[in-house]
């Protein structure tokens, strides 16, 4: 935070509100708010970065949009401010999205007093620098890492300035120094070290190379904190910055004795042969001159010593080895992803490393090669992926509010989609389920919660509620997770709907279905007039649907009432054509062969003229004008048969 003591007068509305869309197309937010903080204006980059339109955000703190780990530290920074009558001020905190996102902002505040020194009130300009911030730490952490490397490395590296002192340094520096911190050996001299007897042929090195440019392999001695004295093999290069020499970078290792190198080095070849990286030796043509273990069996060869380095890595990927050799040709030690294609056919994947070797004289003579076998790693991050990217998308996919509570009732966590409960989920966290559920929903919570405790058993319950003046259904789901209890809460109100007017329209059918029948009985009447003799008087227009159930009624009742005779009256029926007439000739000739003698009554003229176009055979049929001479027939008739099967016959006439 940086503070200024100039002062910016107040804008007019009208210049505030152009200045306002100015910023806003700048995407930058412009604020006013009270002595209290409470926000008096605020333009419409709030909608981005805030998730509330201007209006909402009106009336509240500042703080409601700050992030709740940073509200103590501003709160306490602008008392200060005003306790110091200070008028500017630039702050850095995090902001919170309505949606839960996080952005980091920096602050330009003018902090307005008035005449008599009290505060009035504050104004603000608010830049998004969540990208500067996320890239500052990783920055931050490159060099975190960068410093870390440099420190485990087994040579002394030191950086000056152009008057020889020290800038910083990496570990073994500081501890040939005999010094505990970095800090101690920062802007000091080769004169205030233990080394001062040989400060001013070191300086003289530093002067050549600023001047001429790097002195490598220096032969030289150098005299620890703690007395003893070792011989150093030192290699200085310029510190180039901003395309200028500003200052020296040095280097060196500890050549006391060779045969301690040796030793160093059989131990470096022993740790080289069981490190778990594949490492090798390159000549300048990339040629293998050695390859440990690791990388054998990385590769699946028995052996790599011969071979060109370029033919082993995957086609697709050999065009990155120049640039990689370019790299570190001008001293750089590139950490790159290559592929490479395994014995079996297979692709290797590895970080590698490729530092250069060099002689005395500074000619290359090869280069180191590390491989790291990050396959494995990979195929479990992209398992892990498509295992979140699954989970992700069902949760996205399921239409149900989540809950996640402990034994006791405790919410813990939540996942929504587009359930819209009656209170917020934010609500429930870290509070019991009775503290804020409606009193029959606990209770009903409560009994479920202690069945499946009681039993294990998933637990599913039924309930309604009012949401914005409609009842809705929702069944609920309980079931163990772990030590904790997972809730599912899914809105079936449409489903209940539907399976209401399913049993509705079920009922209706019914209905219909009743009356169908109904009115197929009203529009075949069967009457059994006596004894063997049925009536069927027919009313109304005869189509050939009708015509069918006329056929069917008949001899169901012919059958039925044992009918010797079925009289048919179509005195009611207007129109009588072809069809009609085929059909009921259709349906005395079923009757007849049922044994039922058919007898039609109430021919019209039109009628008969009907018949005889279409050449009707009336065969057995018996045709009388009217109903009554009908059933006087059949009555007769019925007699006759009676007579005759007692024996008294007579003659009708």
């Amino acid at each position: 935070m940086t503070h200024q003591s100039s002062s910016s007068p107040s804008l007019p509305p009208h210049q505030l509100e152009h200045f306002s869309r100015v910023l806003e197309f700048a995407g930058l937010i412009l604020t006013e708010s009270d002595a209290q903080g409470n926000i008096t204006y605020i333009n419409q980059a709030t909608r981005r970065y805030f998730g509330y339109a201007p209006e909402e955000c009106i009336g509240k703190s500042v703080l409601t949009f700050t992030h709740p780990d940073d509200r103590d530290t501003l709160q306490q920074t602008m008392i200060e401010l005003v306790n110091r009558q200070q008028r500017s001020a630039e702050i850095e905190n995090r902001v919170i999205h309505r949606d839960g996102t996080v952005c980091v902002f920096l602050w330009s505040i003018v902090i307005h007093y008035d005449d008599d020194g009290n505060l009035t009130g504050f104004t603000s300009i608010g830049q998004d620098i969540s990208a500067l911030h996320q890239l500052r730490d990783k920055l931050y952490e490159k060099r975190e890492i960068l410093y870390n490397v440099i420190d485990n490395l087994p040579l002394g590296i030191f950086w000056k300035d152009k008057e020889s002192r020290f800038l910083g340094c990496n570990r073994r520096v500081l501890q040939d120094a005999g010094l505990s911190t970095f800090a101690e050996i920062i802007g000091k001299t080769d004169f205030e070290l233990p080394w001062r007897n040989k400060a001013a042929a070191y300086q003289a090195h530093d002067q050549v190379v600023l001047t001429s440019g790097p002195r490598l392999n220096i032969e030289e001695t150098l005299v620890r904190g703690d007395g003893s004295s070792i011989w150093l093999r030192t290699g200085k290069v310029p510190l180039i910055r901003n395309q200028q020499v500003a200052g020296v970078i040095g280097f060196y290792e500890d050549i006391t004795e060779q045969q301690q190198k040796e030793q160093e080095r059989r131990t470096l070849l022993l740790l080289v042969e069981n490190a778990p990286d594949g490492i090798a030796l390159l000549d300048p043509q990339l040629t293998i001159t050695y390859a440990n273990p690791a990388w054998l069996t990385m590769l699946g060869k028995h052996e790599l010593v011969g071979q060109s380095w370029v033919d082993l890595v995957h086609p697709d990927d050999r065009p990155q080895i120049a640039t990689i050799v370019q790299q570190a040709m001008i001293g750089s030690s590139p950490r790159t992803r290559l592929r490479y294609i395994h014995s079996d056919g297979s692709v290797i994947t590895a970080y590698i490393s490729l530092p250069v070797l060099r002689n005395r004289q500074g000619t290359i003579t090869g280069y180191g090669l590390i491989n790291h076998d990050i396959t494995e790693e990979l195929k479990s991050a992209e398992r892990l992926r498509a295992s979140e990217q699954r989970q992700r998308a069902l949760l996205q996919a399921i239409p149900d509010l989540i809950f996640v509570m402990t034994l006791d009732g405790i919410f813990l966590d939540y996942h929504t989609n587009e359930i819209a409960p009656a209170i917020p989920p934010e609500y429930f966290l870290n509070r019991h389920f009775a503290e804020v559920l409606p009193p029959e929903l606990a209770d009903l919570t409560a009994r479920n919660l202690e069945e499946l405790k009681r039993t294990g058993s998933i637990q599913r319950y039924e309930y309604q509620m009012q949401i914005d003046g409609q009842i809705r259904d929702y069944e609920g789901r309980m079931t163990l997770s772990g030590n904790d209890v997972l809730v599912a809460i899914r809105d079936i109100t449409e489903q209940r709907q539907v399976e209401r007017e399913r049993q509705t329209i079920a009922m209706q059918e019914q209905i219909i279905a009743a009356q169908q029948a109904i009115l197929q009985e009203l529009s075949t009447p069967l009457l059994p007039i006596a004894d063997g003799i049925v009536a069927m008087p027919l009313i109304g227009a005869i189509d050939s649907n009708r015509a069918q159930l006329v056929m069917e009624s008949l001899l169901s009742g012919v059958a039925e009432y044992r009918a010797s005779i079925a009289i048919i009256d179509i005195t009611g029926v207007r129109v009588v054509d072809t069809q009609v007439a085929g059909a009921l000739l259709r349906t005395a000739q079923a009757a007849g062969m049922l044994g039922a003698q058919v007898v039609i009554t109430g021919i019209r003229p039109e009628i008969a003229q009907t018949m005889v176009y279409i050449g009707a055979d009336l065969g057995n049929m018996v045709t009388k004008a009217t109903l009554q001479e009908g059933i006087a027939f059949a009555l007769n008739h019925r007699r006759v048969k009676q007579s005759t099967r007692s024996g008294n016959i007579r003659i009708m006439k």
